[in-house]
């Protein structure tokens, strides 16, 4: 064993080979103080901090246009969604209880679809259950089965009700167009169709700016990696601080604030793509605008409707009870109003609605609503004023709607009304009650001749004669 021991070759020890590797260590690694000596000086910190700022600017770029890109998407989609979901109240609720809705006439609510794509550009398709166009804004398609949704969007909105969009590849549109898909909910929120718009235009303008934002981001960072350092940082900073206030309106945008609008503060193609975006943007809250005065006004007499006439009723109610004022309701019926249809026509039936819907709004205080409830009814609220005040208003009304001449083509003729008062606090306390009593008021009119006014039975509702 020790011959063995003494014939094998010797093995350095530990502490040596430790040795050797830290000279090896040495000799090969600078120290860090060497690559960090000329970074104590300003210039050359702030030329590797610019440096730094100019190779990241691409991928900044990058990530905000993309990012603004999506969310200027989903704002085209937020709104065709909403602007869907309008169209499918106005086609699938009645105007007032009691009537027909459009869905359920095919002529009237192809009149109207086509009326939506006449005024304000957009093109509508309404399908049934069974996938059946009912109206388009192409009149030859309708009744055709509506095959265009390759993935079963329209199926799928129709079963669960859920909004989808889809683009929507046809012979005629290879390239696809953009649809949005929105339920179409009855009474009972029972789902009897779908509302498809095509929102094409809205996408592509904002591919199109989109667009002016990539060659401007591409041309500040090349610029910025160029011209070096200070030119590079200036650029990206405000190109950056831009392209987030764009991104941050189009959220805004979608979530429903129209009031929102683009603050860029270059003056070139920036400056440029935040004026477009806010055209756009005021373009689309006008439209927004229209739709909304189109859902609150009588279309015949410009008044507004039932629904908006019972939302002012509650808002006066309200003001009302906490300001401890009065405000009074009037109904108003056109007497023997069927009799000027049957002998004059229609259209001397709605001239006579139209010349009333004006004497009404020459008559009243700007702070007054009035509106039309349907067919030869109309209503007034007075706020501020009592069940003595309002009766007095209801007389002169009357009166003037008497003595005003009505003329549709070579025929003049006159009509008279008949008219129920209320008010809060003297005679009811909501909504409902003094409607109901402005009816039973307006009944009263009727029954006890006509051409007169009367308040709500009861011994303490007004003054001999007008009760």
């Amino acid at each position: 064993m020790q011959a063995d021991t003494a014939d094998r070759p010797r093995r350095p020890s530990m502490a040596l080979r430790h040795r050797v590797r830290a000279r090896w260590n040495a000799a090969s690694w600078p120290h860090p103080a060497w690559v960090l000596a000329p970074l104590a000086r300003v210039g050359p910190r702030l030329t590797v901090a610019f440096l730094s700022v100019a190779l990241l600017l691409p991928l900044i770029g990058l990530v905000a246009v993309d990012e603004q890109y999506r969310a200027s998407l989903h704002a085209a989609q937020i709104e065709a969604e909403n602007v869907a979901e309008q169209v499918a109240h106005t086609v699938a609720q009645p105007a007032e209880p009691g009537r027909p809705v459009l869905y359920e006439q095919p002529a009237q609510l192809q009149r109207y679809v086509s009326g939506v794509q006449r005024d304000d550009g957009r093109d509508l398709e309404i399908v049934g259950l069974d996938r059946r166009i009912l109206a388009d804004a192409l009149p030859d398609d309708q009744g055709r089965l509506f095959t265009l949704d390759g993935g079963g969007e329209v199926a799928a909105t129709m079963r669960d009700g859920q909004p989808r969009s889809f683009l929507e590849v046809s012979p005629d549109f290879p390239e696809g167009i953009e649809v949005m898909a929105v339920p179409l909910r009855a009474a009972h929120d029972r789902i009897v169709g779908a509302v498809l718009l095509e929102y094409t235009p809205l996408h592509r303008e904002l591919l199109a700016a989109g667009g002016v934002t990539r060659q401007v981001i591409a041309g500040a960072s090349l610029t910025g990696m160029a011209a070096a350092l200070l030119l590079g940082y200036l650029l990206s900073r405000g190109l950056v601080r831009d392209l987030r206030g764009l991104t941050r309106t189009a959220h805004l945008l979608a979530a429903g604030d129209d009031a929102a609008r683009a603050r860029a503060g270059s003056r070139g193609e920036l400056g440029e793509l935040a004026a477009a975006f806010n055209d756009m943007a005021g373009r689309i809250a006008a439209q927004k605008a229209t739709l909304t005065e189109l859902a609150v006004r009588d279309p015949l007499t410009g008044l507004h409707n039932r629904r908006a006439f019972t939302q002012r009723l509650d808002e006066a109610l309200a003001r009302s009870r906490r300001s401890g004022a009065p405000v009074a309701l009037l109904m108003l019926d056109l007497d023997h109003f069927k009799d000027v249809n049957d002998r004059y026509g229609h259209p001397a039936g709605d001239q006579a609605l139209r010349t009333v819907a004006a004497l009404l709004a020459r008559e009243l205080r700007a702070v007054d609503v009035a509106a039309r409830l349907g067919g030869e009814e109309f209503g007034v609220l007075l706020p501020g004023s009592d069940q003595d005040e309002a009766v007095l208003v209801a007389e002169r009304l009357r009166v003037a709607i008497a003595r005003c001449p009505i003329v549709c083509a070579s025929v003049t003729l006159t009509v008279t009304t008949s008219i129920g008062v209320v008010s809060y606090p003297r005679c009811a306390c909501t909504a409902d009650e003094l409607s109901r009593l402005a009816d039973e008021a307006l009944y009263l009119a009727k029954r006890g001749g006509r051409d007169r006014v009367c308040g709500p039975p009861g011994p303490d509702q007004g003054p001999p004669g007008q009760r």
